[in-house]
């Protein structure tokens, strides 16, 4: 994946230098969350539907990422356009719950850990074309590919429900469960910018996912003996799905060429369905979830 990153950001870099519209920085603040859920009753007929929740919540990341666009001339409404970003960054702080219930829906454990780590990474790639443009801006359609995945570590068990003994039962410094989601989509949107004033324009790229694959591997590190979930990463769960994602800025021009930007960044992802496999047996998927908000700030150079 950093390799894909890298040829992403040289080749566009060039055109852009080149002969190529822009070319910028952005740093993104974000909350994400991901859950997901499976169904064990074909291996045991005592447990629930759902059998186990796993919910990550006030995922913190800060991240940076290069972005640019090149503009290709011909055609009616002015030809079609390559754009793209690629990003890496540091999730920091958040909270996981793991809930696991029986057959009437009853828990048979609740528990809470704390997230501490880790780290996202991220690339988008889409080819477009303008079909509008006007004195006041353009509009137009493209499509791409997507990646995007998440690694945390969660410490620390406080148990809240279920059998004795409740609370604390592990330190806030061990590490319990590391998570991994990788998300590999195929979108259509939108993309348009309007001039507000001579300096100051929006830029709007709404895009609909049709379909979206997700791995999701778990490692609990406190589980890994033969007769229990096994070596790390001992729970894997792939599916596919659909979901939306959207970026919206205002860009203001603070020197000839030069921008500077302010917006916001969301990301939805889900998948029902799917595969589930732990301890050796096949279960169900029935949904993993992702999303991720935030505000973005840019810098961006155009030509």
């Amino acid at each position: 994946m950093r390799l894909a990153s890298l040829i992403l950001l040289f080749g566009l870099s060039l055109t852009a230098w080149a002969q190529g519209d822009e070319f910028g920085a952005r740093y993104w603040y974000s909350e994400g969350r991901t859950t997901r859920s499976h169904n064990a009753q074909s291996a045991d007929p005592r447990v629930g539907n759902p059998t186990s929740v796993l919910t990550w919540t006030d995922l913190t990341a800060h991240a940076v990422e290069l972005h640019g666009r090149k503009n290709f001339s011909g055609g009616r409404y002015g030809g079609w356009y390559v754009k793209g970003y690629a990003g890496v960054g540091s999730i920091t702080d958040g909270s996981l719950r793991d809930e696991d219930f029986k057959r009437d829906q009853s828990t048979i454990s609740d528990t809470t850990s704390t997230v501490k780590g880790d780290n996202l990474s991220y690339v988008s790639v889409d080819v477009g074309t303008d079909l509008w443009r006007g004195s006041k801006g353009r509009a137009g359609l493209f499509a791409g590919y997507h990646f995007w995945r998440e690694y945390v570590d969660a410490y620390g068990i406080v148990k809240t429900a279920g059998d004795p003994p409740l609370g604390r039962t592990a330190p806030d410094s061990l590490l319990v469960i590391s998570n991994q989601v990788t998300w590999q989509s195929l979108r259509v949107g939108f993309a348009g910018q309007w001039d507000v004033s001579a300096p100051t324009r929006i830029l709007l790229d709404a895009a609909f996912v049709p379909f979206a694959h997700v791995r999701d591997e778990d490692s609990h590190w406190l589980r890994q003996a033969r007769n229990d979930l096994g070596p790390a990463p001992n729970i894997h769960s792939n599916g596919d799905g659909y979901g939306f994602q959207l970026d919206l800025e205002l860009r203001h021009l603070v020197q000839r060429d030069w921008e500077v930007g302010a917006g916001l960044r969301y990301w939805w992802l889900r998948a029902r369905d799917g595969e589930h496999s732990q301890a050796g047996f096949d279960l169900q998927l029935l949904e993993l979830e992702s999303q991720r908000f935030g505000l973005l700030l840019s810098l961006a150079h155009r030509w």
